[in-house]
This record gives structure tokens, C-alpha cells and sequence, in this order.
């Protein structure tokens, strides 16, 4: 089957050619986002997007999806020949370049070409720099449609083309209830994702659009005039051009970019570890051994680039490529009181040098504990509140007036810590109920738990908080007739100068705390297995049974033959439906912007529940591991204050 340069390859070797030889040699090389098509779906709701999309342009005719290109090209060929129409994935070609236009609109010699997006818009946003050269974050999308109108021009040069960019408005709210309800991802026999209508089309109420098609010619013509950034590379310097018509020869030979490695290769999708290849290549390795003439051994040693907030750019302009080439006067750190001082407060740096020098051996592995923890521990009220929440962002909202990417909360869990050392499961809740908008119980029920004391209440992130801001914002403009007290509750609880202002943990565990197990991240699925090796009070507590409201009978201290801790997460059952376990890797970038590494497990459960085809034992068996998902992330919130606490008891 001949191989083609399509716009996702495009996209895929943007920063880098050299990934299009692996991108074609798929079945070879391994990528991060080997069998993720499906959650990248569930996740950002790209696909339900492109549905909606289809809808506000009526009237189309859709190319059905074929193995064979021929046949798409040829359907699309003909369909040009009318003077008016609407085509969905209208297949373009020329050369070995290939791609599908997601909506195209044909009156006469003029065509609309139409790129649909879930990333997220609001009117009067800039898509440029002081300098007038395009941001960063909306390069890839903007080079999207360049390709394809640089296609279709070469394809049928007698039409004028006009690209646009059609983009979810943030700044709308759904006018009607169960929007989101009329997209349902499944997994067609092919094993791709794809939208399934669960009405007919013509009984589809949109209500106000949520998307907006933006005319962008002038960002287009600055990216074909080689204006819209530096060149990454040889190829895109030597114009647009002879850009695309470079990595049709590299696909014709079946030949390699020559390699150059920089900062762009630390978040390279060919970036795998060892555990994950599953017997394929990872090109991220094969770069960086013919760059620097590197073996296995030193592809084995800690990289530079997998230190805390890593400064990629400067390593790699210094000539820093491992971790043990980064010392305390790189990073201009005192070695000597590193672990003396009560707190790490000189920006990232003292914490950066902690994990390099303790990763690498030249320092030993002993867990770090400052003692200004302990001093921050002494003005906490008891008894302690330790929250979770698990909401949902949809781009498109469930619910009349929510607006895209608006975090809707719809579970949480509470674990109390109480003075004399006592741990109970005081409360959980989700919501169950399908199409109600859940923000405000959610709220009403949390309150009732946590009214009942003045006592601190903890957070692991800033996720809680922000949950609660855009809950409030949704209550300003509503007619709930509690509103005005709900409002005021949530203030004690968001605003900096309350006395009950939410404690975040994982800022904690960043200004005070460092373990080796945890490696370079502060994810709370790291830091709990980091602190059950290191606490021996842990494990003699959980390798006992532990019950609360959801989780019974649970021995969470277990360890593999080589005597190291499990994760707990990874001991719990799966939810199903396709949906990851929530102790897997899943990092997904939402067309919000934002990235979903924590939670996205809950998130795409409750969101398959609110669909009518689920038998309602199989809801009632998804919501039960929701709970049980919720009430491990604050138990493990809870276990390590107790691994801090009993430190401090010996302090």
C-alpha cells in the first residue's frame, strides 16, 4: 500500500522529519499513542465534535472511510463537478500528499475549506506575538490547514480557496439541556472510534452555536511566506514548497531525516520506556545514539530531561544530556545546607538538584523531609478534611447554560484525620441521575459534611479549587434560591485571606518533601507508592485489611517479587467500557488547553453513564468503582500525612 504524507504526519514531524520515518514505519517503532485512539476520543470529545460540526453545515454528503484512497478521491472528484456542495471528509491529493477536509463548501469557483477543531476560542483572542511571528500553542493547528489548502490548491488549482478554522467558542453556553447526549463514541469493528447519532439527524435540537468558523487566509498566506515562525529545520527553510515535496521524497526513498536532537525531543511521542515497547523500536533511542554516539548503558542513566520542570532548552544548548552532568553550581544551589534549610523557596532549583543528586547516586537515597513541614503541621485545625472531587470539562456541555470546557463536578469523598490519630471515611457522593446538571448538589451535599467544623480541609493540586470557582460562577447566574449562602460557603473555603482556605498537599509535598521513588513527578499516584516503600508505619497499617464506605476487606500494602511496593491504584478493579485503569498513564491534551493526567479514569466513566444504553446493573457497577476510585485518592491523601505525621513524632 503506498505510503503518503497525510496532514496528521504533517502535524505528527512539525518540529521534527525525522519522526515521519517512524510515523511510516509504525508496526516497527512504538508511540505513546499506541492503542490511545480510543481514550484520546473519550477524553477531548474530538470526534463528537467534528459530529456537531457536520450538523451545523446540513445537507452534505459524507465520503464513507475506505482502505482504499482511490475510491475517496474518486467520489470526491465527482462530487466537485456540481456547482453547489457540501461534502464531510472530502478526500484531496497530489504527489504522495493526501488529506481529508473535515467540512467542505463548494459555490461555484469558490471553496470553503473547513478544519474542525475541539480546541477552545473566545473572541478577540490573538494568534500572534508582539514579534508578529504565530504562538506556539496554535502552530500545529494553523500548519493543519495550511497543508491542506496547499493540497487542494495543487490539486484543482481552478478553485479559489479560502481556509477556515473552526473553533469551539468558550465564550457560549449551551442553550439547550443534552447536547453533549446526541454524540456517543464507539469502537466500529475496524477497532476505530467514531460517533454514533442516538437521534436522527433531523430530530437534533442544536439550540445557539458553540462553534465558530474563523476566516483565516492571512495566517495561511504568513505560513506559505515563511513568516509565521523560525524554521525548525532545513526543509521548512527552504520554503513551504519545497518543504512538502522534501518529505514526499523521504517517503518515496523510505528514507530517515538526518537527525538533530534539542528540547523538542522531550516530549517526543517515540519517547518510550523500555517496559512499554512490547518487542517495537523507540525511535526517540535510535536519535539519540547516532547523535551522540551513545550505547544502551548511558540510555539506562537518568536524562536530564526527566528532572522536575526540567529547563530542556538550556540543558541542551550547555551540553547537558544526563542527569549526573547537572551539578550545584549549574543549577547555583548550596550543597551543603540543601536538606538544613526549613524550605525550599528559591523557585525550583534546590528541589531540581535533590532529585539529581539523590537519582544518580551522589547523594544517598534517603527520603528528604524539611522542617518547616512540621512547623505548617502545628497550625493545622483539627479534625483534618482530606477532599477529592471528580468532575468533567466536556466541550460540548451536557447541560443548559454550562459552557465548553467548564469543569461540572459529580462525585467527591472525604476522609477525616482526626487528633488522636483515628482515619474514617466520613462521606462520598456522585451524582447518578442522567442529563441533570449535578454542579449544585454537589456543592449543597459538601457543605453539609464539612459545616459541621471549623477543621483544615486539604486538596492535592488546585483542581478542587477550581472546581468550586466555576461552580460559583455557574450559581452567580442562576435562580437557585440558595445561591447566596452556597456562594458565601464556597468563599470560605477559595478565598486566600479565610481561615479555612483550602491546604493544597501537593504544594507540601513540593516545598518539603522528596523521595527517589517518586523520580521527577508530584503526582499523587507516584507520591503514594513513593511513601509506602519508604514508611515502615504504612506498612505494617495497610498491609492489614482496610474497609471504608466503598472499598471493603482491602489489603493495600502489597509487593512484588523483588519486595517493592504496588501502587494501590493498581490493585483496584477496572471500570470497563473501554475505559483505562486508573493507575494507567493516560495524559491527554483537552482543546481547552489543559491536560487531563489525574482523574480522566472518572471522567469518561460518568460521561458513558449519561447515556440511555447502559443497563442500569452495569451503571450501578460503574458508579460503585467511581467510589471506589474516589475514596483511594483521598485515603491516599491520608497516607501520607500519616507517613509525615509519624516523622514527626520522632522529630
Amino acid at each position: 500500500m503506498q505510503n503518503y504524507v497525510t496532514k496528521s504526519k504533517f502535524t505528527h514531524c512539525l518540529e521534527c522529519p525525522t519522526k515521519l520515518y517512524y510515523k511510516n514505519h509504525e508496526n516497527e517503532y512504538a508511540t505513546s499513542q499506541d492503542d490511545n485512539e480510543f481514550l484520546q476520543a473519550l477524553a477531548e470529545g474530538g470526534i463528537q465534535v467534528g459530529e456537531l460540526a457536520k450538523l451545523y453545515y446540513p445537507g452534505g454528503v459524507e465520503i464513507p472511510y475506505s482502505r482504499d484512497k482511490t475510491v475517496s478521491l474518486n467520489q470526491t472528484k465527482e462530487l466537485l463537478q456540481q456547482d453547489k456542495v457540501i461534502i464531510y471528509e472530502a478526500a484531496i491529493n497530489h504527489d504522495l500528499t493526501y488529506a481529508l477536509v473535515d467540512i467542505l463548501v463548494k459555490k461555484g469557483s469558490r471553496i470553503d475549506l473547513i478544519e474542525v477543531k475541539s480546541k477552545s476560542w473566545e473572541k478577540g483572542e490573538v494568534f500572534y506575538n508582539q514579534n508578529g511571528s504565530m504562538k506556539p500553542k496554535w502552530q500545529k493547528y494553523f500548519y493543519d490547514v495550511a497543508f491542506q489548502v496547499w493540497v487542494m490548491q495543487k490539486a484543482y488549482p481552478e478553485f479559489d480557496v479560502c481556509p477556515h478554522l473552526m473553533l469551539i467558542d468558550k465564550g457560549t453556553p449551551a442553550s439547550i439541556n443534552g447536547l453533549h447526549q446526541y454524540f456517543k463514541i464507539v469502537e466500529n469493528e475496524e477497532g476505530r472510534s467514531e460517533v454514533k447519532l442516538t437521534e436522527n439527524r433531523a430530530d437534533i435540537e442544536l439550540g445557539d452555536p458553540i462553534m465558530k468558523a474563523i476566516d483565516v487566509s492571512d495566517e495561511v498566506a504568513l505560513i506559505f511566506r515563511g513568516e509565521a515562525r523560525e524554521p525548525e529545520n532545513t526543509l521548512e527553510a527552504q520554503g513551504f514548497d519545497h518543504w512538502v515535496e522534501g518529505l514526499c521524497e523521504l517517503i518515496r526513498a523510505d528514507e530517515k531525516y538526518p537527525v538533530t536532537i534539542g528540547a523538542k525531543c522531550r516530549n517526543c511521542e517515540h519517547r518510550i520506556s523500555a517496559s512499554k515497547l512490547n518487542g517495537k523500536k523507540a525511535g526517540f533511542n535510535e536519535c539519540w545514539k547516532e547523535a551522540l554516539h551513545w550505547s544502551d548503558k548511558e540510555l539506562k542513566k537518568p536524562h536530564a530531561f526527566d528532572v522536575w520542570y526540567a529547563a530542556s532548552n538550556r540543558y541542551i544548548d550547555d551540553g547537558i544530556y544526563l542527569m549526573e552532568e547537572i551539578t550545584p553550581e549549574y543549577l547555583d544551589v548550596d550543597e551543603h545546607t540543601l536538606y538544613q534549610q526549613p524550605i525550599w523557596d528559591e523557585g525550583r532549583k534546590q528541589r531540581q538538584l535533590a532529585q539529581a543528586m539523590k537519582m544518580t547516586g551522589r547523594h544517598d537515597a534517603s527520603e528528604v523531609v524539611l522542617p518547616g513541614l512540621f512547623h505548617e503541621m502545628d497550625s493545622w485545625t483539627y479534625p483534618l478534611h482530606f477532599v477529592d472531587f471528580e468532575g468533567i470539562a466536556p466541550a460540548i456541555p451536557f447541560h443548559k447554560g454550562c459552557y465548553p470546557y467548564k469543569k461540572i463536578p459529580f462525585q467527591f469523598s472525604m476522609h477525616n484525620v482526626y487528633e488522636d490519630g483515628r482515619v474514617e471515611h466520613t462521606a462520598e457522593w456522585v451524582d447518578k441521575r442522567k442529563g441533570v446538571y449535578p454542579g449544585f448538589d454537589f456543592i449543597r451535599e459538601l457543605k453539609s459534611v464539612l459545616e459541621q467544623d471549623e477543621g483544615s480541609v486539604f486538596m492535592y493540586h488546585h483542581y478542587e479549587k477550581t472546581i468550586l470557582n466555576d461552580v460559583k460562577g455557574r450559581l452567580q447566574e442562576s435562580e437557585e434560591p440558595d445561591r447566596m449562602d452556597l456562594i458565601a460557603w464556597i468563599d470560605t473555603l477559595v478565598s486566600e485571606d479565610s481561615p479555612r482556605y483550602l491546604i493544597d498537599q501537593q504544594k507540601l509535598v513540593v516545598k518539603y518533601y522528596y523521595s527517589v521513588h517518586m523520580g521527577g513527578s508530584n503526582s499523587i499516584k507516584d507520591v503514594l507508592p513513593a511513601v509506602l516503600n519508604e514508611s515502615n508505619v504504612l506498612k505494617q497499617i495497610y498491609s492489614d485489611p482496610y474497609s471504608g464506605l466503598s472499598l471493603k476487606e482491602m489489603v493495600l500494602c502489597q509487593t512484588d517479587p523483588e519486595g517493592n511496593v504496588i501502587n494501590p491504584y493498581k490493585l483496584l478493579e477496572p471500570v470497563g467500557y473501554g475505559i483505562p485503569d486508573a493507575a494507567d498513564d493516560l495524559e491527554i491534551e483537552l482543546g481547552s488547553g489543559e491536560t487531563i493526567s489525574e482523574g480522566g479514569t472518572a471522567m469518561m466513566a460518568w460521561a458513558r453513564m449519561q447515556f440511555e444504553d447502559v443497563p442500569n446493573d452495569e451503571r450501578e457497577k460503574v458508579f460503585e468503582a467511581l467510589l471506589r476510585y474516589c475514596e483511594l485518592d483521598t485515603l491516599a491523601m491520608v497516607m501520607i500525612h500519616q507517613h509525615w505525621e509519624s516523622l514527626h513524632g520522632s522529630d
